[in-house]
């Protein structure tokens, strides 16, 4: 349960890294980065890739679970996708030292950069993280009133932790508990491209209602009603396509482990 609800927070959180990673790269001359990104994605290509894939095959021919997809006979996509790979590789990285090398953000040290990184992911993953751990946590009558509330919750104990304004707080609170409670409803767990279908509904509706409420009090010169400027809007358009991605990608939880045998 909690390495699935992770792995859908990381997810979530890595599409902003990796935005801010292409703006850093793109900053400065391409053949500055380019060779590397080549040289990466060769080695993705031609040697991380069909090793992982060699173990996989292997550990499941050992254990019998489920089959595993063959290689693609096609070199020449494998080796455009993994220069795509190496591509985001290098974007954060790049995000990566900048945020440690005290570029991002005005901070005077390296471990103050550091901080700033993981603050970065854990304020992106929390909600998403919180969320997917209650629903496969639903199951199991004294887990679910805790885990329901802490999910409920996360928006004011990210405020807390991170010092959130009071506007980000509300548009965090009210997709998340949307999301929160029609997954409840429509069991998204036994079907992951249902909760990936789900984030994007949700987000989709939020966003363009709090554009259409923002537009409307600005045309009729009506009490001012201001949520989000243009970053805060795409950051959060990346961050809901993060997640949804996250439940596609995620494992599923076969078993319950609560549950005596």
């Amino acid at each position: 349960m909690v390495i699935t609800s992770l792995w859908v927070a990381i997810c979530a959180a890595a599409p902003e890294f990796i935005w801010r990673g292409l703006q850093i790269a793109f900053s400065v001359p391409i053949w500055t980065w380019l060779p590397s990104a080549l040289l990466v994605g060769m080695i993705l290509a031609f040697f991380v890739e069909p090793m992982m894939q060699y173990l996989r095959e292997y550990l499941v021919n050992r254990t019998g679970y489920r089959p595993v997809r063959k290689r693609t006979p096609n070199a020449l996509f494998a080796a455009s996708l993994a220069f795509v790979f190496a591509i985001v590789s290098i974007c954060l990285h790049d995000a990566l030292i900048a945020f440690v090398s005290a570029k991002h953000g005005g901070h005077s040290d390296q471990n103050a950069g550091l901080l700033a990184a993981f603050a970065l992911v854990a304020a992106w993953a929390i909600g998403p993280f919180a969320v997917t751990i209650a629903w496969l946590g639903a199951a199991c009558r004294w887990l679910a009133i805790p885990l329901g509330i802490a999910a409920a919750g996360t928006p004011f104990i990210a405020e807390w932790l991170f010092s959130w304004p009071v506007g980000s707080v509300i548009s965090a609170a009210i997709p998340s508990l949307a999301i929160l409670g029609l997954g409840y409803r429509h069991g998204v767990l036994e079907n992951r491209g249902r909760g990936a279908r789900l984030v994007l509904a949700v987000s989709t509706v939020w966003l363009a209602t709090i554009l259409l409420l923002q537009a409307a009090t600005k045309v009729l010169h009506v009490l001012p009603f201001h949520l989000y400027d243009a970053a805060d809007f795409w950051m959060d358009v990346r961050f809901y396509i993060g997640w949804a991605l996250g439940l596609l990608l995620a494992p599923q939880v076969g078993f319950d482990p609560l549950k005596k045998s």
